[in-house]
């Protein structure tokens, strides 16, 4: 498995158990230390990815966004398309600010110009076109970015299938 892959599980893995983000906090890689028994109470670990799938149900349960996302809206009109992109927009943003505090990274206004720092966070700014030498940088803030302020998931049953983002629904 290649670094991105490994990491990608790690930060689910950190993101949705206590337990391992202290495991990671105290050093004990999970190859170097033994797999720990979930107490009786606890439900069995989810899945890597789980925690992924988890937000994609979010966003469906509240926003019906993977229903809008998967339908063939080509024979649709714009002004159908608007006004279902309209509900849809409402409910998802909300499960963005209720569930992960989202906010710009960047206070700066986009399309205006910015100077970058020496010093500057990499993994909060992005350099693009040709920068030459050492920041500080001016240029034009072409996206503020995204940060979530917090990830503060509701607990998610044990018993359900955490692959399945919404059951199928049968009336009968």
């Amino acid at each position: 498995m290649g670094r991105f892959a490994t990491a990608w599980q790690a930060f689910w893995r950190i993101l949705g158990s206590d337990g391992e983000a202290r495991r990671w906090r105290e050093g004990r890689l999970p190859e170097l230390a033994p797999a720990a028994e979930p107490a009786p109470s606890e439900p069995p670990p989810a899945p890597v990815g789980g925690e992924a799938v988890y937000t994609l149900v979010l966003l469906q349960r509240e926003g019906r966004l993977v229903d809008f996302l998967q339908e063939n809206i080509d024979g649709y009109s714009d002004a159908q398309v608007g006004a279902a992109v309209r509900q849809v927009h409402a409910r998802c943003r909300k499960v963005l600010a209720d569930y992960f505090a989202v906010q710009p990274l960047h206070e700066g206004t986009e399309e205006q110009p910015v100077t970058v720092p020496a010093g500057f966070d990499p993994r909060h700014i992005r350099i693009s076109g040709k920068a030459t030498g050492e920041p500080p940088f001016t240029g034009v803030l072409r996206h503020r970015g995204w940060l979530a302020g917090k990830v503060d998931l509701p607990q998610r049953h044990g018993k359900l299938d955490p692959a399945v983002i919404q059951a199928a629904e049968v009336d009968v």
